[in-house]
């Protein structure tokens, strides 16, 4: 891929992401997507590796004894983005990950199983069980992790008449593949 980075990226037009190596790679993708929701790309890469340095390279393990102690700590670290429901939401969800990989065995097993029930179904599960994952931001987690939603993406234009291009739904390219080196 040879695009800018201010260039939008339109979801539909592209094929999925390769998926992450193991269950701290997904819960990775999983907190830039809440931490991108309602702020701009560039804010986000411009600080991610002090975000992942401060959220002990996103283990699960780690990151799940979290206490309010370290939200604090994070909240005050200028490298942060210093947002305490979305903090305090990537170390929830790391417990919830913890809970997935108890009942699945991984969170790739638990991707498949509910998924094989629908996409819709995949989409209100991830809602229910994990913070700050409504609708747009899992299908951006989504397909960030290679997971295909072509039902849902035909859904949301024909529901929504909006262009995933332009009305928010963006992915930057240089984020997608840099992230694979």
């Amino acid at each position: 891929m040879n695009m800018k980075q201010d260039e939008p990226w339109d979801i539909t037009q592209h094929a999925p992401m390769p998926r992450p190596k193991d269950d701290d790679g997904y819960f990775e993708q999983m907190s830039r997507a809440v931490f991108l929701a309602g702020l701009n790309w560039k804010v986000i890469e411009k600080k991610w590796p002090d975000i992942k340095r401060l959220f002990a390279n996103f283990s699960i393990d780690a990151v799940a004894q979290f206490d309010d102690g370290d939200i604090d700590r994070l909240l005050k670290d200028d490298g942060m983005i210093r947002s305490a429901k979305k903090i305090s939401a990537v170390v929830a969800n790391a417990q919830t990950m913890q809970k997935v990989e108890q009942e699945f065995g991984s969170f790739a097993k638990y991707l498949q199983a509910v998924k094989a029930k629908s996409e819709d179904a995949l989409l209100k599960d991830l809602h229910k069980r994990f913070a700050f994952l409504g609708e747009s931001t899992s299908v951006i987690f989504l397909f960030s992790v290679g997971e295909e939603m072509p039902e849902t993406m035909k859904r949301i234009q024909v529901t929504h008449g909006r262009n995933l291009a332009t009305d928010g739904l963006q992915i930057r390219a240089v984020t997608m593949t840099d992230r694979y080196k």
